[in-house]
């Protein structure tokens, strides 16, 4: 158990660096399945995801994302982008608990990931509708926002230093 718990917690950490080989399909689907068996508000499980493993289309994202040629995916191969229910009860945090999942995944299967907000700029925005509609997601479902997934380039990041004092306990 205490090698499992260093895998998930200690070893988790944003990847902002990756080797080009794309992910595979057994790893892609033990992501998909932890995303499904995440807790979510009543059991409504009010999340819908778009996984995007096409070079071409992650860079045109990437450029409406930003407005600028560097692409904020770190050259992943894979990203997954993450759309709540607007009608759940809990939504955003259903979705966020699917994603964090998804992350601890990740880690077990030597898979790293980095949680990518600027992805809402596009799939929030009027503007780029059709590609939202396009990429298949249903009505009424508002972007998270997204991880880029792939295999980890060069040698995990060190953890950085947490911050202390951050509980009161009642009892």
């Amino acid at each position: 158990m205490d090698d499992l718990r260093k895998a998930l917690f200690q070893d988790r950490r944003s990847i902002r660096s990756f080797e080009s080989r794309q992910i595979s399909s057994t790893d892609l689907h033990e992501l998909c399945s932890a995303a499904q068996l995440a807790a979510s508000a009543m059991n409504e499980q009010a999340w819908f995801f778009v996984i995007i493993q096409k070079e071409e289309v992650i860079k045109e994202i990437a450029v409406l994302a930003t407005g600028i040629e560097e692409s904020p995916y770190y050259n992943a191969p894979t990203v997954i982008v993450a759309f709540a229910k607007d009608d759940a009860i809990a939504p955003v945090e259903d979705c966020v608990l699917a994603m964090s999942n998804m992350m601890y995944a990740a880690v077990l299967n030597d898979l790293g990931t980095c949680w990518i907000h600027a992805t809402k700029n596009v799939f929030n925005n009027p503007k780029y509708a059709a590609l939202k509609k396009a990429c298949g997601v249903p009505e009424g479902y508002t972007c998270v926002g997204s991880l880029a997934v792939g295999y980890p380039s060069g040698k995990l990041p060190e953890a950085k230093t947490r911050k202390q004092n951050v509980f009161s306990v009642i009892r």
